[in-house]
């Protein structure tokens, strides 16, 4: 399995898991990933995360650029061979969600 087929499935586990949609864009070596959240009808109500994912397969690293409504909020990098740099996206993505405070309204 490759290091993008492997993130984007962790990735959408954990948003499916917390009630959102997640859609990506894959272009020019970049990975263009929206988190959504969609109403009773099915229409997207909000983004609360959307990110750049930028990977190198062959070093087995990259980095995540991620954006909220008032742009830019953090950045990481990640290297295959650290599984904890893996683990710290998850990690940061759940987190960001869990707390969200729209999420936490319904």
């Amino acid at each position: 399995m490759n290091i993008k087929k492997l993130l984007l499935t962790q990735i959408e586990k954990i948003v499916l898991e917390l009630r959102y949609d997640f859609l990506y864009e894959d272009e020019y070596d970049q990975l263009l990933c929206q988190i959504v959240q969609r109403d009773s009808s099915g229409s997207i109500e909000n983004t609360p995360l959307s990110f750049h994912l930028h990977i190198n397969e062959e070093k087995g690293t990259g980095h995540v650029t991620y954006y909220q409504a008032q742009g830019e909020i953090k950045r990481q990098t990640f290297n295959i061979e650290n599984p904890s740099t893996i683990l710290d996206i998850m990690s940061f993505i759940s987190e960001t969600l869990g707390s969200d405070p729209i999420s936490q309204t319904k």
